[in-house]
């Protein structure tokens, strides 16, 4: 890469262990400047992903709002995020704009621009190619780290207040998207800015994922709390090492200890080994999830559902198991989303949701795009305004 190259990202990388998170994109522009990487312009998704924000530069009073928005489904810019490709754009002077897309792993968070000297695609210096690519990455990991601890670029990515329980939801998610070359793990939950009684959670231990989607009775702020305390008692669980009967049965005993009925938690708790592709899993009280295989619903995962989560009584929980093969996805939902009606009363309904995914399985896009598309689609058609919250997961294996 060169020496300019190595001391740009040295320095970028010593400088940014003290940076304020309002000053990254002036530390950027100080380092990439020298290797022929100028003007960085930093665009973040907000949180419904329907648009990007440009962050601006310099300290700012908070709450600050977005000058600049980019729509994501209608324009060239957008289709950066939306395929996580690069685009190459010429500038007024002859140079050319680089839009890179800023990921953390699989999770797409924006669109980086910079101007670099050439005056299209085929001008640019490969060696300048090469850095911004590398540079985008780099910058992707410290708005990652930077965005933990910053009020500006969590509320320039929000575009109305949020209510209480939504924010407590959001502070217990994991990340949305986790991927390996195995696996690819997705989640989306709405209403983003009212959300209260529906989370997902999943962790990774040596070759496996635990996974699981819970929803609690009611849609208010005692909803928030019921289902972060199921979400809570299932990680405290998992990491002990009890089994998925073991969990659900954890679950309900603390549930029911605080709460009882009738606030209670429905959930589907599996477990993945993407080294060998076996799934296990077990209801309790929720809709079974949905193996789609081929661009085809091969199965749905049946159980005999065992009791909600949080009555506090014993009864044995039948568990699953099935062989996924390469290629497979599965589907994990909440009754909001098939139950989501329109004005005419129809509901959105499982088939529905199906055969979207496996529309967009056709369209070849990435789990990602699939979900954020999905919930888009849902909003559509309760014509923004839903009556439930509506989460879904999805889970790929690449064998």
């Amino acid at each position: 890469m060169g020496d300019l190259g190595e001391e740009m990202f040295d320095g970028l990388l010593h400088d940014s262990h003290r940076c304020h998170p309002e000053d990254l994109i002036d530390l950027v522009a100080t380092h990439s400047a020298p290797v022929g990487l100028h003007d960085p312009r930093l665009y973040l998704a907000d949180l419904q992903q329907v648009n990007l924000v440009r962050v601006p530069r310099g300290r700012v009073e908070t709450p600050v709002r977005p000058t600049e928005r980019i729509p994501i489904d209608t324009t060239s810019v957008g289709r950066v995020f939306r395929r996580t490709g690069i685009q190459y754009v010429p500038a007024e002077d002859g140079r050319t704009h680089m839009w890179l897309p800023l990921l953390e792993g699989a999770e797409r968070l924006g669109v980086l621009r910079l101007t670099v000297d050439g005056r299209d695609r085929d001008h640019v210096d490969p060696v300048i190619k090469r850095r911004a690519r590398r540079l985008a990455s780099l910058v992707g990991l410290l708005v990652v780290t930077k965005r933990a601890y910053s009020d500006t670029l969590v509320g320039l990515t929000r575009h109305n207040d949020m209510t209480l329980s939504a924010e407590m939801q959001w502070g217990l998610l994991p990340p949305l998207t986790f991927a390996t070359d195995r696996i690819v793990v997705a989640g989306a939950l709405e209403p983003a800015y009212k959300v209260a009684g529906d989370t997902f959670d999943y962790g990774v231990v040596d070759e496996g994922v635990h996974l699981a989607l819970f929803d609690a009775a009611g849609h208010d702020l005692n909803s928030a709390v019921v289902v972060g305390l199921a979400a809570a008692a299932y990680r405290q669980g998992r990491r002990q090492g009890l089994e998925l009967r073991e969990l659900g049965d954890a679950i309900d005993e603390k549930v029911a200890a605080r709460f009882g009925p009738p606030e209670l938690v429905t959930g589907v708790l599996a477990h993945f080994d993407a080294g060998t592709g076996k799934l296990e899993w077990v209801l309790r009280g929720h809709p079974p999830p949905v193996l789609i295989r081929d661009g085809k619903w091969v199965k749905t995962l049946w159980l005999k559902p065992g009791l909600p989560m949080g009555i506090g009584l014993r009864r044995p929980t039948e568990l699953g198991s099935v062989q996924l093969e390469p290629g497979d996805r599965l589907l994990f939902y909440t009754d909001g989303v098939t139950e989501a009606r329109d004005a005419d009363g129809n509901e959105f309904g499982l088939e529905r949701l199906v055969d979207f995914v496996i529309k967009r399985e056709a369209d070849a896009l990435p789990a990602t795009e699939a979900l954020r598309r999905l919930i888009g689609s849902i909003l559509e058609h309760q014509h923004g305004h839903l009556q439930d919250d509506a989460t879904v997961l999805l889970v790929e294996w690449g064998g």
